[in-house]
């Protein structure tokens, strides 16, 4: 047997090391032993281990069995994914089973949220409570009769008894058990009644409930991933129906992968010390188990199991963070399985592609850094490779645009109400009115948007904060540039430094008047990047002895492509840096650049003025003086 160290690094282990030092003989019991065992216990003979990994020939019966108890989070969310793979990659049957048995913690509205979330990430069930199978219902609450029918089998053949001991009865047991160091199993009080006394009692109405009687020697359990394992130990005679009539979870989800045709179980290794109890009562009952696959666990990266309340474990903070359903299962079908391709970008037909039985064994450190990378590479899957193009179109609106234009909505709200800070850090003194048309969100300018936005680029934020920190950087694609954000750019920061002083603005009006009048001469109809780009190659190189005569320095040579490119943003986008000009052009359209030309092209003008007049006013000011002086 091999033994459980008490540093070993498994959670799973060390939830066993744990419990047996707290509870003494009955956690000792639960320890589990991944040894070479004789397998006359087992549930089957082990395949060979070169094996064991490779996909049944025969199509896979597979179930996804929450509980309405809490919210799809990730591990879940992974169970899920692997028995889809595993039933689309064989040809089979994937079955969403509701196990609502607990009652008394259901939440109202999980069950719904369960479906929202599921086809939100596009996991689809071809059997479930929604949809019509031969062997529903699929909800564990409409199936009691056929769990009575099987407890009655048990009763009848001795394989199972009632137990009528009151809940203050138990509690006070194990509490009596505890404080003196002795297992807190059932003490088996009622294990012996006969069957007449035991009817006789239920015939009168005594409340009970019904106990499985485990077997003598603990049964060997074929896992594909922990290959054999068992307890030291026969489990204890554990409640199969509770005295409300309602079967346990080990009940229940083996009555039903029987009854429902489940070939495979695949789900967490926190299930893996239940397992024996599963087999024990497929044994009983004289079934086949079917074939089970526990993940290892995963842990975030202090190796703590990861808690349901974190954000980064909750599939609903995906949602609202705006990650792609795509990138999501992209990053869960990692946690634990790589299949047979080389590549970690995967669509979800390349999972099921190359989707293999070869999981990881221990705990999964839940790298969290690495989905903001999967989302960019979806991202430019979706606008780039043009891939999936009947889904691109909606996904990005769903995930891009329609955020953007709701934080566009919340500015202008905020501008409406005289506020002076927008959500998203901007201030609304230096945004004008909002573009009538913004071209940049239209789906002909995705790509685009993908790239103006940075998306492809790595780093730590969600896509909702770089949307909301992307919206401030580029305003001026949504709204107008104020005059005032025009003047005071020229006046503090000479956006065309050092080719023109700060000090001339009367040269940068006349520069744009020029660039103004050569960028009006395209028609609408040839208004695209690549004539626009063209069209500014020709005036930074065939007009560059033009630009040099009227613009240059005796002192040095003229940087043209600086003073038409400069210019040109400056007057369109309000800064020095930022995406290519011709595309700029595309985007806000040749009405609304024209305009902006014209308009920067009037500030610069306005300043010139005014630095003339305060030279005219200084030059006065220093003559008086000096005839002042003489005098």
């Amino acid at each position: 047997m091999e033994k459980i160290a008490p540093r070993s690094r498994s959670v799973l282990h060390r939830r066993l090391h744990s419990a047996r030092a707290q509870h003494g003989a009955f956690a000792f019991r639960q320890r589990l032993s991944f040894s070479s065992c004789s397998p006359r216990l087992a549930n089957k003979q082990l395949p060979k281990p070169g094996d064991r990994f490779k996909l049944p020939g025969a199509s896979c019966r597979t179930r996804f069995a929450p509980s309405p108890t809490g919210y799809l989070h990730l591990g879940s969310l992974r169970t899920a994914l692997f028995n889809y793979l595993l039933a689309r990659a064989t040809g089979g049957r994937f079955v969403l089973r509701i196990e609502d048995t607990d009652q008394t913690r259901r939440v109202a509205d999980a069950e719904e949220k369960l479906y929202q979330d599921l086809r939100w990430v596009g996991l689809s069930w071809d059997e479930g409570p929604d949809r019509e199978g031969p062997y529903g219902p699929y909800r564990q609450s409409e199936r009691l009769p056929l769990y009575k029918e099987h407890a009655d089998e048990l009763l009848r053949e001795g394989k199972a008894y009632r137990c009528f001991c009151s809940p203050e009865e138990l509690e006070q047991h194990k509490r009596t058990a505890h404080e003196s160091g002795q297992p807190t199993l059932y003490p088996g009080t009622c294990r012996n009644l006969s069957l007449d006394e035991s009817d006789e009692r239920a015939h009168n109405g005594e409340p009970f409930a019904i106990r499985f009687k485990s077997s003598e020697a603990p049964p060997l359990v074929k896992d594909i991933v922990y290959r054999r394992f068992q307890n030291k130990y026969p489990e204890d005679d554990y409640v199969i129906i509770k005295r409300d009539g309602f079967p346990t979870y080990h009940f229940a989800n083996v009555v039903d992968d029987r009854h429902m045709k489940i070939t495979h179980v695949v789900r967490g290794a926190e299930w893996l010390i239940s397992t024996p109890k599963h087999v024990d009562l497929y044994n009983a009952f004289g079934w086949e188990p079917p074939q089970f696959a526990h993940l290892g666990l995963l842990v975030d990266e202090k190796r703590q199991k990861l808690s349901k309340r974190d954000n980064s474990a909750n599939i609903a903070w995906y949602r609202e963070q705006l990650f792609l359903p795509s990138a999501l299962l992209n990053f869960t079908v990692l946690l634990g399985s790589r299949g047979k391709g080389g590549s970690d970008i995967m669509t979800l037909q390349d999972m099921v592609d190359n989707f293999s039985l070869k999981f990881s064994k221990g705990d999964i450190v839940v790298p969290t850094s690495k989905i903001p990378f999967l989302q960019g590479k979806h991202v430019e899957r979706l606008v780039r490779e043009g891939e999936d193009q009947t889904s691109a179109g909606p996904l990005i609106k769903a995930c891009i645009v329609d955020p953007i234009k709701a934080q566009i909505d919340a500015v202008e709200k905020a501008k409406d109400e005289g506020l002076t800070m927008a959500p998203g850090g901007i201030e609304t003194a230096y945004i004008g009115r909002q573009l009538p048309t913004i071209h940049l969100l239209e789906e002909r300018f995705h790509k685009d948007l993908v790239d103006t936005l940075g998306f492809l680029a790595p780093g730590p934020e969600t896509p909702k904060e770089r949307i909301e920190r992307s919206v401030s950087k580029l305003r001026y694609f949504f709204w107008e540039i104020p005059e005032r954000v025009l003047e005071i750019i020229l006046r503090e920061k000479g956006p065309v430094e050092p080719v023109i002083p700060r000090n001339e603005p009367g040269k940068v009006g006349e520069a744009l008047a020029c660039m103004t009048e050569k960028i009006r001469a395209v028609d609408e109809s040839d208004w695209n990047r690549d004539v626009l780009g063209k069209l500014l190659s020709e005036m930074t190189q065939g007009d560059k002895k033009e630009w040099e005569r009227r613009f240059g320095r005796a002192d040095e040579a003229l940087d043209v492509r600086s003073l038409v490119y400069k210019t040109i943003r400056w007057a369109l986008q309000g800064m020095q840096k930022g995406p290519p000009i011709p595309p700029i052009m595309e985007i806000l359209g040749r009405e609304e650049t024209l305009r902006r030309l014209e308009a920067a092209k009037l500030v610069a003008e306005g300043l010139a003025a005014q630095v003339d007049g305060t030279a005219a006013t200084q030059s006065a000011a220093s003559v008086g003086g000096l005839e002042s002086g003489q005098i």
